[in-house]
């Protein structure tokens, strides 16, 4: 089975921002939440949740989903309405039954990066066949992912290594070029440096200093493909202090020099 989006976006939540009863009421399709940035609680039918970086939420209706988040922590999400799908056509929800409701993803960066290419993809009218298989993908790993988590016990401890740590790449995420050195940031989670780079490692699947290699070099790429900035300039607003090697590491990552990568874009 195949699942189809419907309507998608990326949000960064206003202050005062809640979810009332009226919204999950008017709920008419699945729904897939994922949680990239800020702090937030959520009444489901089966309880309490907290809303943090990293939650997934495969919503659907007749489920209750009322939230509200934290003042000085506002909610970034994502979310894609979809359907299940075979063929050409819709079928009904009854057709499928959601292997998860709530899921904490280990997989941040592929996550937030593949619903982000679906969202990106939404409003073009031939890209349907392209944003059902990414959809259907993540679905589908996202659920080998939860059915994997199941069968492991997370003690207290290492469920706050991993909020810790989901919080600390969040940021790095949202903020590349104001992020501080990976010394600084295992002094401010209350870890040893040798710690901090252990369970982070672990949580993330990456080094802290290739993640934020990688969050600086992604944010390079979308200046270099939406604004005018110079290479040095970007350089320098994304936290490189150095021109070159900025462009060594963007060339060892992308394959392509800043200057190949904007011109490849702009050949018409």
């Amino acid at each position: 089975m195949q699942f189809r989006p419907n309507q998608s976006g990326r949000v960064r939540c206003e202050p005062g921002w809640h979810l009332g009863p009226s919204w999950s009421k008017a709920l008419q399709d699945f729904d897939l939440w994922y949680v990239w940035d800020g702090r937030g609680q959520m009444q489901l039918s089966s309880g309490e949740i907290t809303l943090r970086p990293g939650v997934c939420l495969w919503m659907r209706p007749g489920r209750t989903y009322e939230a509200v988040q934290d003042a000085k922590a506002p909610l970034g999400v994502n979310y894609i309405h979809f359907s299940p799908n075979s063929g050409s056509e819709n079928l009904p929800l009854s057709a499928f039954t959601p292997p998860f409701e709530v899921h904490r993803t280990r997989q941040v960066e592929f996550v937030d990066t593949l619903m982000k290419r679906i969202i990106e993809l939404g409003p073009e009218t031939h890209a349907a066949a392209t944003t059902t298989a990414l959809l259907s993908g993540l679905l589908a790993e996202l659920t080998r992912e939860h059915a994997a988590a199941a069968k492991m016990a997370t003690s207290a401890t290492e469920q706050h290594h991993r909020d810790v740590i989901m919080q600390t790449a969040a940021q790095i995420r949202e903020s590349p070029a104001q992020t501080p050195t990976v010394n600084e940031l295992a002094v401010n989670t209350g870890y040893s440096v040798d710690h901090f780079s252990r369970i982070f490692l672990k949580i993330v699947g990456t080094r802290p200093q290739d993640y934020i290699i990688n969050a600086k070099i992604e944010r390079a790429r979308q200046l270099l493909a939406e604004s005018d900035l110079t290479v040095g300039s970007i350089s320098e607003v994304v936290g490189f202090q150095d021109i070159f090697y900025f462009s060594r590491q963007f060339t060892q990552k992308t394959g392509a020099t800043p200057t190949e990568f904007r011109r490849g874009l702009r050949i018409i």
